[in-house]
């Protein structure tokens, strides 16, 4: 069974800016943490949370341990 991502259209311009941070971070083989995400993006950590939530909940990303890396994808490095 396929699982289904929200269209990535639908994100707002900071839901993309955390989702490109967390691919960046997966791309070299580490999860990005709460932490590094909001020292990297300099923006208030509940407005990280509340990204990184909506892009949990539409399938963009998953938890892996203590951080989020990449949900399930159709392209390739």
């Amino acid at each position: 069974m396929t699982e289904q991502r929200g269209d990535v259209q639908e994100l707002t311009d900071f839901e993309l800016a955390v989702y490109e941070a967390v691919a960046e971070i997966d791309t070299d083989g580490g999860t990005a943490g709460l932490a590094t995400l909001t020292r990297q993006l300099d923006r208030p950590e509940e407005d990280v949370r509340a990204a990184l939530a909506h892009l949990l909940a539409v399938g963009h990303l998953r938890t892996c341990g203590t951080g989020f890396v990449l949900g399930p994808h159709d392209w390739s490095p």
